[in-house]
């Protein structure tokens, strides 16, 4: 262990002599399929910094300077998108964020900030996870084993600070941050850590992390598919209620009802469409026609892509970090599953209705006990994205927007992330679901806020 903390501390330093403090990174032009070429480059920085033997990582991004070089700058726009896991390099997120921003950019520089792990920041490429070969909870331990003592690096804390490195190497003073989804959670890390660095921030369908449970999706969901359902022209009636004769249908002759609830979990993403969708699936399988519903359920291409674009180990390796669990991350295996019982047991016996408590939380659609084979957290802890009780200074301005129908993220979260931002304002963005303004780029009315916010700030 001594000689590989050793040679670890030379490649260390031998990457921190090739970029020296206060140099600014080199540029270089970069195609990531916008409609123009932008200018890619990276930082060095501490793997982990409370072990610096751990050695050091490269943060990439990439650049769109303002196309106006005549006039003096606006400012600079940094972007860091969600998952946690989404490389922010990525052609689509930068095609996304630039049409959203396109009236802003001829006298302001847009940085695109690659999350340590993803995309152009080493991203984590462990083959049996991302390509779903092997059952989950096995194939996250050999992530875990893959990436040895460095498991712990991947915070959202370091990625704070990460950022900050890329601003302050580029020599940009104050920015604004536009974050979405996971993105939320990190700009409000980078608020915490770096307030004086903010001219002001956008979370755009932010969350709190602070339930293990994450107990205001689900009705989010059930809310969302009544409200799209009494908006359509040709659907009637209480779709929930539909909804719960269809889960108590599946039940009655044993059919996995986890295709069903993952669907419904995901709806807020292409809100109201999914959620109409659903709703004339489960409208016809009441009156004995499946066909429509077996089509909807029927499971998709194994795999999350290509990790350069969406590096699912490093989604696993945050949310095992970051996130409340139901067990206590430091007790053995055997401990948490009695903790996790426990968990189910202490909820009350309809908080998922239609579906069971055990049946709800232990599925893979909630997504809740992904982390159980994940180690434990080395000793002195990790730090929290955001520190308990913390409350945003009033030196920068907030926009927070969150989707009528969203159910990945909810707008009761939404209203809790505003109450740790006094100076900030909330837009619910009418009939439509997550993230908005990036799927929708022409056609959301957030986006009018977001541009608004921006020539403002």
């Amino acid at each position: 262990m001594r000689l590989v903390s050793l040679a670890a501390a030379w490649v260390l330093g031998v990457l921190l002599a090739a970029a020296p403090a206060g140099a600014a990174p080199q540029l270089h032009r970069c195609d990531l399929g916008a409609a123009r070429a932008l200018r890619c480059g990276h930082v060095v920085v501490p793997l982990r910094r409370a072990d610096p033997g751990l050695g050091a990582t490269r943060i990439g991004f990439a650049l769109r300077p303002r196309s106006d070089r005549r006039q003096p700058s606006l400012g600079t726009i940094f972007a860091v998108d969600g998952g946690p896991g989404y490389a922010s390099t990525a052609a689509e997120y930068v095609r996304s964020v630039g049409a959203a921003l396109a009236p802003l950019l001829r006298r302001r520089d847009l940085v695109f900030f690659d999350e340590r792990g993803t995309g152009a920041s080493g991203a984590i490429d462990c083959p049996d996870l991302q390509r779903a070969t092997m059952q989950e909870y096995i194939a996250i331990g050999q992530c875990a084993e893959k990436l040895g003592p460095a498991y712990a690096a991947y915070t959202t804390a370091e990625a704070a600070r990460d950022m900050d490195a890329v601003r302050a190497a580029l020599g940009r003073g104050r920015i604004l941050l536009y974050g979405d989804s996971y993105g939320t959670l990190l700009g409000q890390a980078y608020a915490a850590r770096f307030p004086q660095r903010l001219r002001g921030l956008i979370l755009d369908s932010p969350y709190p992390a602070d339930d293990p449970y994450y107990r205001t999706l689900y009705p989010a969901g059930l809310r969302a598919l009544d409200l799209a359902c009494r908006r359509a022209p040709g659907c009637s009636g209480d779709a929930s209620r539909r909804f719960a004769r269809v889960v108590r249908r599946f039940h009655s002759i044993r059919r996995s009802t986890d295709p069903l609830l993952r669907f419904l979990l995901e709806a807020g993403t292409l809100a109201p469409r999914s959620y109409l969708s659903l709703e004339a699936a489960d409208r016809r399988y009441l009156r004995g026609d499946p066909r429509r519903l077996d089509r909807l359920l029927a499971p998709g291409p194994l795999g999350h892509g290509k990790p350069r674009d969406i590096s699912y180990g490093l989604e696993i390796a945050v949310e095992c970090n970051d996130y409340p669990l139901l067990w206590d991350p430091a007790a053995p295996f055997a401990g948490r599953l009695r903790q996790l019982g426990a968990s189910v047991r202490a909820l009350p016996a309809g908080a998922f209705a239609p579906f069971g408590r055990a049946e709800y939380v232990l599925s893979a659609a909630a997504h809740l006990t992904n982390c159980l084979a994940w180690p434990a957290p080395p000793p002195g802890g990790l730090e929290a994205p955001v520190p308990a009780g913390w409350r945003a200074p009033r030196g920068f301005p907030t926009l927070i927007l969150a989707g009528e129908l969203d159910d990945v993220t909810s707008v009761t979260e939404a209203r809790q992330v505003k109450a740790r931002f006094p100076r900030s304002s909330l837009y619910v963005v009418p009939n439509r679901g997550h993230v908005s303004s990036l799927y929708f780029p022409f056609r959301s009315p957030a986006v009018g806020r977001i541009r608004a916010f921006v020539r403002r700030n």
